[in-house]
């Protein structure tokens, strides 16, 4: 029955596959909670959590599976060149944090366990170094932000309505709306520390020109 499951080209046993899945899988968990608690950008989603979490346990499997067959290893690589991925990263740190679950997932299906153990603690702790020296607040979401400036409104009043209530932000975009109608302006920005959506709204409707001011989440996924 053994022979079954662990073929004789594979090194590893069936407690020794279980325990390479189940430290991946939980070396997964502790990195996805804590990028999920520092990071709720817009690509902090329930599918990418679910990406974070299987990454590490199929990039294990695969790796128990080559071991060290040269001829499965180049049969993965012309399997895996037919996969293309067309999903847009939206923010360079979800790509760090997947190279770090493919990472967990190296270590883990060839057997360094205290590499995969030190490694993941490791990048948990820059992680949370350099969010606790960042501005923004840790756990602050990412919106953006959009509103109408009508056409010879000066933007000082709208940057010291922004002053306090949004330690970052970004312009990512400035539309003419023609006829003189004026301007409108996309942000992406973190609210401070206490401070709700209602009160942005509220402190922009008292500045003289803005106008149809909205604040969409991040979990509505809009494309910048």
């Amino acid at each position: 029955m053994a022979s079954l499951l662990t073929p004789d080209h594979m090194n590893f046993t069936v407690g020794q596959v279980m325990l390479n899945l189940c430290l991946a899988f939980s070396l997964a968990f502790v990195a996805a909670t804590v990028f999920r608690r520092l990071h709720g950008g817009p690509s902090a989603t329930y599918s990418f959590l679910v990406t974070m979490l299987v990454t590490p346990v199929v990039v294990a499997m695969i790796m128990m599976a080559i071991g060290s067959n040269i001829a499965l290893s180049l049969g993965l690589v012309g399997a895996l060149s037919i996969i293309r991925f067309r999903t847009v990263i939206k923010d360079t740190r979800d790509m760090s944090i997947l190279f770090l679950m493919i990472g967990i997932g190296l270590c883990c299906g060839s057997g360094a366990y205290s590499l995969a153990i030190f490694g993941t603690l490791f990048v948990c702790s820059v992680l949370v170094a350099l969010r606790m020296t960042s501005r923004a607040r840790p756990g602050a979401s990412e919106y953006v932000l959009v509103f109408t400036r009508q056409m010879g409104q000066g933007t000082e009043g709208t940057e010291r309505a922004l002053e306090g209530l949004v330690p970052w932000r970004k312009l990512h975009g400035v539309t003419d709306l023609g006829d003189g109608e004026g301007f409108e302006y996309t942000y992406r920005v973190r609210l401070g520390n206490l401070i709700t959506p209602e009160a942005l709204i509220e402190r922009l409707k008292g500045v003289a020109g803005i106008s149809r001011s909205s604040l969409i989440s991040p979990e509505s996924q809009l494309a910048i």
